[in-house]
């Protein structure tokens, strides 16, 4: 009888549940420390956006409440201070007063280089809505004293690109609390400056 070759290959074992785990755990943690070094140097800088102008053309009521031939005329500027990524915007802006809606308009889309300031006019149109009465009669005292003190809104999306990679879209929301809306054209105008979250 002929001794026993050999073994032709060491036999395997396979690894345990512990092992597994702790692979996985060891996996995730190393994924997640790429994803955290990555948003710190690649993160978007807050946005800046300010009214620098407001005025308002064609303030009249009609015998409903309804404001007739007006428009909102506002130029915003929105900086972009991120040194590395380029900002794509798309905005929306609604003008208020005292907790009513009086008009808005689109933004088109646009965008931004790194470390750019861009002006952005606005010409937002009345809605056709009537305002109540005790509304109207306070508009038309700051009409008489010759200054709207206005809330202004802007909803949007935002994505950020670093060259050729693009982020996903953020929702935008900025609040310009009591801007004041000229009825005659203002010699200077105080910039007023805007709540950005994104």
């Amino acid at each position: 009888m002929a001794p026993p070759g050999p073994l032709s290959a060491t036999r395997r074992t396979r690894p345990t549940a512990a092992q597994c785990v702790a692979a996985s755990l060891f996996a995730l943690l190393v994924a997640a420390a790429i994803i955290v070094v990555l948003w710190l140097v690649l993160r978007p800088g807050k946005l800046q956006l300010s009214v620098d102008h407001a005025a308002v053309a064609g303030f009249n009521f009609t015998a409903k409440g309804a404001l007739v031939g007006t428009a909102f005329d506002l130029t915003f500027r929105a900086y972009n201070q991120n040194k590395r990524a380029a900002v794509y915007h798309s905005l929306d802006v609604g003008v208020w007063y005292d907790g009513t809606y009086l008009g808005g308009a689109e933004v088109p889309g646009f965008r931004q280089p790194p470390h750019n300031e861009t002006r952005i006019d606005v010409a937002a149109p009345a809605a056709s809505s009537p305002v109540p009465r005790d509304v109207e009669r306070e508009m038309e005292k700051d009409r008489s004293a010759g200054t709207l003190p206005l809330d202004v809104h802007v909803r949007g999306k935002v994505h950020f690109r670093y060259g050729v990679v693009r982020t996903r879209s953020y929702k935008l929301r900025a609040s310009c609390p009591l801007v004041p809306v000229q009825f005659a054209s203002p010699s200077s105008f105080d910039r007023v400056y805007c709540y950005v979250h994104i």
